[in-house]
C-alpha cells in the first residue's frame, strides 16, 4: 500500500508540473496566476479597473471546478475525471453559462475562443490535475501551518501562545470561503503567528479535545496555552475585519485569565 501511494504521489507531481508547464504556454497569456480573492473581488466591484484582468485567475480557476463541477462529496479522484471532462469539453466550446467563476466577477472579460485541437488527451489529463489542485496549495502557501493538538499543545506551553481549533468539513461551504478568503489574508496570518496555534478538525472524522462538541461548521474553540482552559466556543463565518476582531476580543480574555 505505501508503495502504491509514493507510486501515485510522483505521478500527481509529474503532472503537476507538466500541467504548470502547459499553463504558462497555453494560458497564462490571459489567465493570471495567484491573486488573492479579496483583490480579486475589489477588482470586480469597480469593474476590472484595479487589475485590468483579460480573464479569471487560476486560483479562480481551480476554486471554481472543484466547487461546480463534480461531487464535492465523492471520490476525489472520481471528481478530477469529471473536471478534466469539462475542461476538455470547455476549451473546445467555451460558453458563458457553462462558466464555473460566478458571472459577476466575469461579466467584464471577453469571449474566449473556441481551441477544440489545442492539446492532446495525456497534455489535458496534466492541465486539468493542475488547475484542480492549485487552488488548495495556495490556500496552503498563503496560510498559517496547521498542528495536531497534541503538537499545538507542546507549541503553546513552550510559547505562550493560544490554541484555536478550527472545526470544517470538506464540503462546508462557508469552511471553504473562510480559506479562500479569510485564512489567506496577510493580518490575518501576522496574527495568528504571532498568538495563536492553528489545529484544523473534520469534526465528523476526529473528535474534539476536553470534551468540546462540535457546534457545526465552520466553528472555533480557543484554549489557553495550559492546553486544558476552553476560552471560547462559537461557531459561522465572518469576513476578515470581523475574524480579526474575534482574535483581538480571544486575545484579551486569554490576557485577563
Amino acid at each position: 500500500m505505501k508503495k502504491m501511494m509514493l507510486w501515485m504521489g510522483g505521478i500527481l507531481s509529474l503532472y503537476a508540473s507538466e500541467g504548470a508547464a502547459l499553463f504558462e504556454k497555453h494560458c497564462a497569456a490571459c489567465h493570471s496566476g495567484y491573486i488573492p480573492m479579496s483583490k480579486v473581488i475589489a477588482n470586480a466591484e469597480q469593474n476590472n479597473t484595479l487589475l485590468h484582468l483579460k480573464a479569471p485567475t487560476l486560483n479562480q480557476l481551480s476554486f471554481g471546478v472543484k466547487l461546480n463541477v463534480g461531487d464535492r462529496k465523492a471520490d476525489e479522484e472520481a471528481q478530477r475525471m469529471e473536471v478534466e471532462e469539462f475542461i476538455t469539453s470547455y476549451i473546445a466550446s467555451p460558453q458563458r453559462e457553462k462558466s464555473v467563476v460566478p458571472k459577476e466577477l466575469t461579466h467584464f472579460y471577453p469571449d474566449m475562443p473556441p481551441m477544440p485541437n489545442l492539446l492532446d488527451e495525456e497534455e489535458i489529463e496534466a492541465l486539468s490535475s493542475y488547475i484542480f489542485a492549485y487552488g488548495e496549495a495556495m490556500i496552503e502557501k498563503h496560510s498559517v501551518r496547521n498542528y495536531t493538538f497534541e503538537e499545538a499543545v507542546k507549541i503553546a506551553k513552550a510559547k505562550k501562545k493560544i490554541i484555536m481549533i478550527r472545526g470544517v468539513l470538506p464540503f462546508c461551504k462557508w469552511c471553504i470561503q473562510m480559506d479562500r478568503e479569510v485564512m489567506v489574508e496577510p493580518e490575518v496570518r501576522e496574527m495568528l503567528d504571532s498568538s495563536f496555534v492553528v489545529v484544523k478538525t473534520n469534526v465528523i472524522t476526529e473528535k474534539l479535545p476536553l470534551g468540546m462538541k462540535s457546534l457545526g461548521t465552520p466553528s472555533f474553540y480557543f484554549i489557553k496555552s495550559d492546553g486544558e482552559t476552553i476560552i471560547d466556543q462559537l461557531n459561522g463565518y465572518g469576513d476578515k475585519e470581523e475574524f480579526m476582531e474575534l482574535l483581538r476580543r480571544i486575545k484579551e480574555e486569554a490576557d485577563r485569565y
